[in-house]
C-alpha cells in the first residue's frame, strides 16, 4: 500500500476535528439541524485553515444515509459501518457532489458545460447535489456572469459551495448572493496541540519545543504545519530533536530570537554579531531569519499590550512566561520602532550584494534606537524647565556649590570672585566698574549652573564713544596708578601699553572664536554673538553679556546645543576648555540716552513680538522646524 502524507491521513472527519474554526463549524452544525439550508455559502481565507475540508463535511452532512435528513455528524472514513455517499465524498469519486477547480476552468464555456447544464438534473442518489467550486476567484468575469443567475435561482435540492483565498476579487454581485464565512489563521498552540495528537498516534518520540518549532514554520496553516512535520521525519526518523527541526527546516531557534532581544536590550552589540555568525555557519536564510524576529517582535508587542493574556496572545512563538521577561526591557513605542526598522531591514536583504552586512548593521540600529530619548519625556523636561523660568526658582537645576573664591565655571575652572573682577575693570580701562545686582531672566542650561546665570560677574564694561581728551585722561590715569596683574592680583608695573595690549589680545581671540563658527557654519551662534552687549575673556571663562530687549538672542544662545558648538570653538582657539557665562545685563546700570543702535534694537524687538504673535509665520516656523533669527523692518 502507498504511504499516505500526514495533510491527507489526518483530514478532520467530523466538525469537531475541524481546528481554530469552531464560531463557523458551529454556525454550519446548527444550521443544519435546524433545517435551515442555504444555496451559496462562500468559505474564505488562508491557505491550509480547512475551507475544502469543511466543504466536503458539509456535503457528507447534507447527504449522509445513516439518517433520513442532514446531520451534523456525518460518518468517518475510518467507521467500518459508514454510508457509500460520505465514503465516496471523502474519496472525491460521489457522482453528486462536484469538485471544479477554478483555476483549471476559467472559461466561460467550461462553466456551462461543467455547472449551468448540469445543475437542472436532479441528484443521482444522494439528497443534494453539491458543487465545490475552489479557487472561485480565478473564474473569468464572463464566467461569473454566466453563473450568476444560477446562483441566484438553484433549481431545489442544489448546493453551491465555493472556496478562495481572495474574496476581494470576487464581484459584488455574487458576494451579495451567498452566506459568507471567514477562515482565521490557526493559534500556534492549537497547531501544536494536533501535532501532539498526530505524533502519538504514529509513534514518534518528539518535545514540545520541537512541535512548537514545527508549529511555528505552519505560520497558521494546519496543511503547512503538518507538511512540515512530515518533512522532519523524513530527515529524523521517529526521534525528533529541536537542532533536527531547525536543520530540516531552516529555521531560527527561539534561543536564537531570545539572544537578540536580550542583546538589544542590554545593548551588547557584540552578541548580536555572534549571533549572525552562528547563522551564517549553520547555512540559515537569513531573510527568514528576519521575518521570524518580526513576527517575534509581534509577539512581544501583543505580549505587552494584552499583558501576555487572551487569545492574541495565544499564537506566539514563544510561552507567556517567557514573553514576560523580555518586554520588561521594552516599551511599545519600542517596539513598533523595532518593527518598521526590521521591516526595512527585511526589504534591503531582498536585493542585497552581501546580505550578512545587511543584517548586522541593521541589528546594530536597533541598538542604537533603544537610546532614543521619549518624546513625550522631553516635552515633560521642557514643561518643568519652562516653569522653573516663570517662577525665577531655579533650586535643584544644575546646582554647583559655592567656594570661598567664587562661582565654580562650567569648564572646570574657578570663575572670577567679585573682587578680581572689579580690579581687572579698573585696570584696564581706568574707570570705576558698577556692580550687578542677580536677574531673575537667566535661563539654566546644560553646562552652565544657575548660579553662573542668576548671578552675573561683578564687574560690567560698557564702552563708549569718548572723546580724545578723555581718552588721553584715561590713559595718563592708568600709566600713573598700577594695574593688577590678573593672575597674581600683585600690581603690575607694566604700563599702559601692555594693558592696551592684553585688551587687543582679548578682542583678538573673540574674533577668531567667530572666526571658527563662521568656517563652520554655525551662523545661528555667531549671530547671537554678534547681537550681545559686551563679549569677552575673563580667567579662563567666555563672557557673553545681552541687553535685557535682547533677551530672546540670550535664550536661542543659551541652548544646549548652541552652547555646545560654542564651546567647541573656543577649545579650537584656546587648545583647552573654558567656561562659558551668558547673562542679562542689569537694566539699572543701562543709564544715559538711547543710542541710534538701541532705537533700532529696540524697534526690532517689537517686530520680534509680533512676529511671535503672527499664526501664519508660527505654522511656517513649525512646518520647517525654524526659529526666527533676527526680525528687521523694511522701511
Amino acid at each position: 500500500m502507498s504511504y499516505q502524507v500526514i495533510a491527507r491521513k489526518w483530514r478532520p472527519q467530523s466538525f469537531e476535528d475541524v481546528a481554530g474554526q469552531e464560531p463557523i463549524t458551529r454556525t454550519l452544525r446548527n444550521a443544519i439541524e435546524h433545517e435551515r439550508l442555504h444555496h451559496a455559502y462562500l468559505f474564505s481565507g488562508a491557505r491550509g485553515v480547512g475551507k475544502t475540508t469543511t466543504a466536503r463535511l458539509l456535503a457528507k452532512a447534507l447527504n449522509c444515509h445513516k439518517s433520513d435528513r442532514p446531520t451534523p455528524t456525518p460518518c468517518a472514513i475510518d467507521d467500518p459501518t459508514a454510508c457509500a455517499s460520505c465514503k465516496e465524498i471523502a474519496e472525491g469519486r460521489s457522482m453528486d457532489v462536484l469538485e471544479i477547480d477554478a483555476a483549471s476552468n476559467t472559461q466561460v464555456e467550461k462553466v456551462r458545460d461543467s455547472i449551468i447544464e448540469t445543475v437542472s438534473f436532479a441528484p443521482a442518489r444522494d439528497r443534494y447535489k453539491v458543487f465545490i467550486i475552489d479557487e472561485v476567484h480565478m473564474l473569468s468575469t464572463s464566467s461569473f456572469n454566466a453563473l450568476l443567475k444560477t446562483l441566484e435561482e438553484p433549481p431545489p435540492r442544489v448546493v453551491f459551495i465555493m472556496a478562495t483565498t481572495e474574496r476581494h476579487k470576487l464581484p459584488e454581485t455574487i458576494l451579495s448572493r451567498v452566506q459568507q464565512f471567514e477562515f482565521r489563521t490557526i493559534a500556534t498552540a492549537k497547531i501544536a496541540e494536533r501535532l501532539r495528537q498526530i505524533a502519538d498516534e504514529e509513534k514518534v518520540d518528539v518535545s514540545d519545543e520541537a512541535l512548537r518549532e514545527i508549529a511555528r514554520a505552519g505560520e497558521g496553516s494546519m496543511r503547512d504545519a503538518q507538511s512540515a512535520f512530515d518533512q522532519v521525519i523524513s530527515f529524523s526518523g521517529s526521534h525528533i530533536s529541536v537542532e533536527d527541526v531547525e536543520t530540516s527546516l531552516g529555521l531560527a531557534s527561539t534561543e536564537m530570537l531570545t539572544r537578540v532581544m536580550a542583546a538589544i536590550g542590554e545593548q551588547r552589540p557584540a552578541e548580536i554579531l555572534t549571533v549572525v555568525n552562528d547563522l551564517v555557519m549553520r547555512g540559515h536564510d537569513l531573510r527568514n531569519f528576519c521575518r521570524d524576529l518580526l513576527g517575534h517582535i509581534r509577539d512581544l508587542l501583543v505580549a505587552k499590550v494584552y499583558g501576555g493574556k487572551g487569545e492574541q496572545a495565544d499564537s506566539a512563538t514563544l510561552d507567556r512566561r517567557m514573553h514576560q521577561q523580555q518586554i520588561e526591557n521594552f516599551s511599545e513605542s519600542d517596539l513598533v520602532r523595532f518593527f518598521h526598522s526590521l521591516t526595512e531591514t527585511e526589504n534591503n536583504l531582498r536585493r542585497a550584494a552581501h546580505p550578512r552586512y545587511q543584517l548586522e548593521v541593521g541589528l546594530v540600529k536597533l541598538i542604537e534606537m533603544g537610546r532614543v530619548v521619549p518624546l513625550k519625556d522631553l516635552v515633560e523636561r521642557l514643561s518643568a524647565l519652562e516653569q522653573s523660568i516663570r517662577s525665577g526658582d531655579f533650586k535643584g537645576q544644575n546646582e554647583t556649590p559655592q567656594s570661598s573664591g567664587g562661582a565654580q565655571s562650567s569648564g572646570g575652572g574657578p570663575g572670577p570672585g567679585p573682587g578680581t573682577a572689579r580690579a581687572r575693570g579698573s585696570s584696564a580701562l581706568g574707570t570705576d566698574a558698577s556692580v550687578m545686582r542677580p536677574t531673575r531672566e537667566a535661563t539654566p542650561f546644560e553646562g552652565v549652573g544657575a548660579n553662573e546665570l542668576s548671578t552675573p560677574p561683578a564687574a560690567v564694561l560698557t564702552p563708549t564713544p569718548a572723546p580724545a581728551a578723555a581718552m588721553t585722561t584715561s590713559l595718563t590715569a592708568t600709566a600713573t596708578a598700577p594695574a593688577l596683574d590678573s593672575d597674581s592680583g600683585e600690581p603690575d608695573n607694566r604700563g599702559p601699553l601692555t594693558t592696551i595690549a592684553k585688551a587687543a589680545s582679548v578682542r583678538s581671540d573673540i574674533d577668531e572664536i567667530k572666526a571658527v563658527l563662521e568656517t563652520r557654519n554655525r551662523m545661528l551662534v555667531l549671530t547671537a554673538l554678534d547681537k550681545a552687549e559686551s563679549t569677552r575673556i575673563e580667567d579662563q571663562e567666555l563672557y557673553v553679556e545681552f541687553a535685557p530687549r535682547d533677551k530672546h538672542m540670550r535664550d536661542s544662545l543659551a541652548k544646549p546645543e548652541n552652547v555646545k558648538q560654542l564651546r567647541e570653538a573656543a577649545r579650537e582657539v584656546f587648545g583647552h576648555d573654558i567656561g562659558i557665562r551668558i547673562v542679562i545685563k542689569d537694566k539699572k546700570n543701562a543709564d544715559g540716552p538711547p543710542t541710534r543702535e538701541e532705537e533700532l534694537r529696540v524697534k526690532n524687538h517689537r517686530l520680534r513680538e509680533i512676529a511671535d504673535q503672527d499664526p501664519k509665520t508660527q505654522q511656517i516656523l513649525r512646518n520647517l522646524r525654524a526659529e526666527i533669527v533676527d526680525v528687521r523692518s523694511l522701511d
